[in-house]
């Protein structure tokens, strides 16, 4: 719903109305019947609280719990940090009051971070939940074409360590061409020689 009101520059007053009027079966008796109880003013009531008050209408105190553990765990693992930004965002959206504010959801992003993006976001110190998220991409990225030259780096290495095996040639000689070196005799100490 809130990606619709961005696309359709949607202002605050009328958040709750174009909302109201997507609900359907159920949700829409239960609002009826809100508007008419007078519990709800669907005039002076903002967006936020009406987020919260269908959250709490249609989500179970359980599944509401369980989302807000899966917030606290959320943690980017091994996924992109595009993917674990979707995840987190879809959290964000789903459970209402956990982040307060664009700080919160920066500092709360940057935690779940893997700790080699973590340690490098952290040290920026950064304000904003964009900030975070940008830096963190640059840094994935960084961390990305470092891996595929030190990889790179790596089977070169290994292929001329493989080039120096195979040329040794006939008869045991190096890649140099230098003629082996056979064990010279040792002589044995017979003593002082009177001369």
């Amino acid at each position: 719903m809130e990606a619709l009101f961005e696309d359709i520059y949607t202002l605050e007053k009328d958040k709750v109305h174009l909302a109201a009027h997507c609900f359907e079966k159920d949700a829409q008796i239960w609002w009826q019947k809100a508007k008419k109880s007078r519990v709800l003013n669907p005039s002076s009531i903002t967006w936020e609280e009406f987020r919260e008050i269908v959250f709490m209408e249609y989500f179970p105190d359980s599944d509401r719990r369980k989302m807000k553990e899966d917030f606290r765990k959320l943690r980017q693992g091994n996924r992109s940090v595009r993917e674990y930004e979707r995840e987190f965002t879809h959290l964000v959206n789903c459970v209402p009051g956990m982040v307060h504010t664009d700080r919160d959801r920066a500092d709360y992003f940057e935690r779940g971070l893997r700790p080699e993006i973590f340690k490098i976001i952290s040290a920026l110190k950064l304000k904003s939940f964009e900030e975070v998220l940008d830096r963190a991409l640059w840094v994935e990225r960084s961390n990305a074409i470092a891996r595929e030259e030190r990889e790179s780096f790596d089977r070169e290495r290994e292929r001329e360590k493989g080039k120096k095996r195979t040329t040794g040639g006939a008869g045991g000689q190096s890649s140099s061409k230098r003629p082996p070196r056979y064990p010279q005799p040792q002589q044995t100490y017979q003593g002082p020689r009177d001369v």
